[in-house]
């Protein structure tokens, strides 16, 4: 598994990106900013809440997710693969 991979971190650093306060994102999103700082902890987040982010950043936090998980199947994929031919 990515260790790297961390949605808390790359809506943080999109937030920082786009120059918006966790108080603006707190205000779009229907939350405290607590719990935005909470989210920003979280190496994944709950889907309802990460479509709200994403419309509110205008960034498509699924492909991101996406694309963590077809790397992630390749990678068990030639895991076994590797495996199987030993």
């Amino acid at each position: 598994m990515d260790e790297n991979f961390h949605l808390g971190h790359m809506i943080q650093a999109e937030l920082e990106r786009q120059d918006r306060t966790v108080t603006w994102l707190a205000r779009r999103i229907k939350c405290d900013r607590t719990t935005c700082y909470d989210i920003f902890e979280r190496k994944f987040v709950n889907l309802e809440r990460l479509a709200q982010i994403s419309i509110a950043l205008h960034h498509n936090f699924f492909r991101d997710l996406a694309q963590y998980v077809d790397t992630e199947i390749v990678d068990s994929a030639e895991c076994g693969k590797n495996a199987t031919e030993i």
